[in-house]
């Protein structure tokens, strides 16, 4: 029996023949064994690189500027790749079974949605006094953008890749639409918790519940187009904007440099998220639920109302 249940939950092999519960934790662990065995690869070469280029990064011998900002960005294509391979050699599946070959009209409809949303909640802030404008940073560095734009591209579509068309496509051949949408949505959550527990205790509860609007949110749209090129343009130009446009902070990370449109928090509080940013806003709260609403009535039909 013990020998079986181990074989059941082991993530190295593509056995189905289990209960629904030894096949949820089967993924969980193989998410994981992604999750983790990504981070130390890309750890590595990143590494690597570096001691290539003459720098000692075990000693702190880091590069400044822009080569040092955007390679743990770039590194998040190694995640990818295992997670490619995962689910060729392991899963036996294709490329397009993960939903990943989209076209670029799905991209761009994520983008304007993620511009949009954006817009909606930084209007607000302003509005209520929480935010305001200061100015238009003229001295912008054009390369510096796009090597920006590819990097959050790169990294969002990443956590897309692993969150939405592994775990939740592969969560959806045993569970409910529903279930598989909260179970990857708990794994999408779980990287952010670190630094989530570091702030205030509502901000870290307005934090986590900002995540799981935006990762159902990522869900429905993925159902909605059939593919994740959608969910991966919402998710990157979102981070885009909001840390290299605005110049405010993403997900807790403080800003490092000036975005274009300079906004700033007037005073620390719940509407425009404190220290964390406005993704622990109760502004984005109620903006990321409307919209949530808005989609879920344009589902109707698409899939069976009995299952979201």
């Amino acid at each position: 029996m013990k020998k079986s249940i181990i074989y059941n939950l082991s993530p190295f092999n593509n056995n189905m023949d289990m209960s629904v519960t030894e096949y949820i934790i089967k993924k969980l662990l193989a998410f994981v064994l992604i999750y983790c065995f990504s981070a130390i690869l890309s750890e590595g070469i990143i590494i690597g690189i570096l001691y290539g280029m003459r720098y000692d990064p075990l000693h702190g011998v880091m590069p400044s500027g822009l080569i040092g900002e955007l390679m743990p960005y770039y590194g998040f294509m190694i995640f990818s790749l295992v997670t490619f391979a995962y689910c060729r050699f392991v899963e036996k599946r294709t490329i397009k079974s993960i939903d990943f070959l989209g076209n670029i009209v799905d991209y761009l409809a994520g983008a304007l949605f993620a511009i949009i949303l954006l817009f909606i909640i930084i209007s607000i802030s302003c509005i209520f006094g929480s935010m305001m404008f200061l100015e238009f940073n003229t001295n912008v560095n054009i390369k510096s953008l796009i090597l920006w734009i590819l990097a959050f591209g790169v990294q969002g579509a990443t956590e897309e890749i692993m969150c939405r068309g592994f775990l939740l496509k592969s969560l959806q051949k045993r569970t409910s639409i529903p279930t598989a949408i909260m179970i990857s949505s708990t794994a999408f959550v779980f990287p952010h918790l670190f630094s989530l527990l570091e702030e205030n205790f509502v901000y870290a509860i307005v934090g986590i519940m900002n995540l799981y609007l935006i990762s159902i949110i990522f869900s429905i749209l993925v159902f909605w187009q059939a593919n994740i090129c959608i969910s991966c343009g919402l998710h990157s130009i979102w981070n885009f904007i909001l840390y290299k446009i605005m110049g405010l902070s993403l997900s807790g990370s403080g800003s490092i440099s000036k975005g274009v449109i300079l906004f700033n928090a007037k005073d620390t509080n719940i509407l425009n998220g404190a220290e964390y940013g406005i993704e622990a806003s109760i502004i984005t709260t109620i903006v990321l639920g409307l919209f949530l609403f808005v989609i879920l009535k344009r589902q109707k039909g698409r899939i069976d109302k009995s299952e979201i």
